[in-house]
């Protein structure tokens, strides 16, 4: 993976087509306690800006496949990123390849960006014998070590020390390397939420830490979570920085996360996002980006009936080789922890071959 510069402009890959493009420096992000705006943040190249549109609808086809599949129990969980797609792809890409990115339970499309081949993480969901983690993890989140997506627990919170750790490691080694941690809003009333932000402060670890509040954990409502005016106010404790940004926007938070990163390289600490999704009942960000790229003349009917096609064939083909992919090999439940295998590991292997 090449270096990239933090100042001037920063080289990105559109990983669906393979193709280079950049964008350029970002704006000041919004300060502390502002309200999100809706207004762009960023002037993206319009190869860029048709980049990001292409990943947002890649992924809000491939995430209402997955609530299909789950609701006929075909795969045994999915959770559902639909209306959070700015969120994901805008933070994602406003990172440098460098850089380790851990996911929660939405951000698959995070991992298809950094390069996770499709049908890669549709063997993933469906644990067959392609998968990394030979049928091991949780269908969500995934992971793909080649492009620094780390493999993470699917419980709440407790990603975000390890991803402050990498950071730390960064910095005392002197090396050009962050990391974003993505988390919804429930995860502030972990433990580890506090203790990982907290270290971060100390440390003035290089992480960008992103908080999706879209008003809900599970069935608890935000206002259960927390009695502060909204998440990024936490940071004040931790000595990091705040922000607030328009999740639906992902040229906003695109801008948002890229200026932390380069605050974080620079040596001024860690930032805490916190990204205000409103639902995709109120505000679609598809839509709301296709309606950016038709104001510049990027994007028509044609052209959005040609990718919808192509996108779901995609999807459908990557499902099907998964669908008929082989499980595991029995063997492999000894794999992966141990560079020698001990000898009472052998012996119940060997048992289990003979019995």
């Amino acid at each position: 993976m090449g270096s990239r510069p933090i100042g001037g402009r920063l080289a990105l890959t559109r990983r669906r087509g393979g193709a280079r493009f950049r964008v350029g420096s970002a704006p000041p992000m919004q300060p502390l306690a502002t309200p999100p705006s809706d207004a762009p943040a960023l002037a993206l190249s319009d190869e860029l800006a048709v980049a990001l549109y292409e990943q947002m609808v890649l992924a809000r086809a491939l995430d209402e496949r997955l609530v299909a599949l789950q609701r006929e129990g075909a795969i045994t969980q999915h959770a559902s990123a639909v209306g959070e797609e700015a969120t994901v792809v805008g933070a994602v890409a406003a990172m440098h390849d460098e850089d380790w990115v851990f996911p929660s339970s939405r951000e698959f499309a995070a991992a298809l960006w950094r390069g996770m081949p499709l049908a890669a993480y549709a063997h993933h969901v469906f644990g067959t014998a392609r998968d990394a983690g030979q049928g091991r993890n949780a269908p969500d989140p995934p992971f793909w070590k080649a492009a620094r997506v780390a493999s993470v627990s699917p419980l709440s919170g407790t990603h975000i020390p390890h991803a402050v750790g990498v950071a730390w490691a960064a910095r005392v080694r002197k090396v050009d390397v962050a990391a974003l941690v993505f988390f919804g809003e429930g995860a502030t009333s972990s433990g580890d939420f506090h203790t990982g932000l907290n270290f971060a402060g100390v440390s003035r670890a290089p992480v960008v830490a992103l908080c999706r509040n879209n008003g809900w954990a599970t069935s608890t409502p935000a206002s259960r979570q927390t009695a502060s005016d909204g998440f990024a106010v936490k940071a004040v404790a931790y000595g990091l920085r705040g922000v607030r940004v328009d999740g639906g926007d992902v040229v906003a938070v695109l801008s948002a996360v890229r200026e932390a990163r380069a605050r974080a390289a620079a040596g001024q600490g860690g930032t805490l996002v916190e990204a205000v999704i409103a639902g995709i009942d109120r505000v679609d960000p598809v839509a709301r980006m296709r309606a950016q790229l038709e104001s510049r003349g990027l994007w028509g009917a044609d052209r959005e009936q040609q990718l919808l096609g192509e996108v779901r064939a995609d999807v459908e083909r990557a499902v099907g080789e998964a669908q008929a992919g082989k499980p595991p090999a029995r063997e492999s439940l000894f794999d992966d922890v141990y560079a020698e295998l001990p000898a009472y590991l052998r012996e119940q292997r060997d048992q289990r071959d003979t019995g």
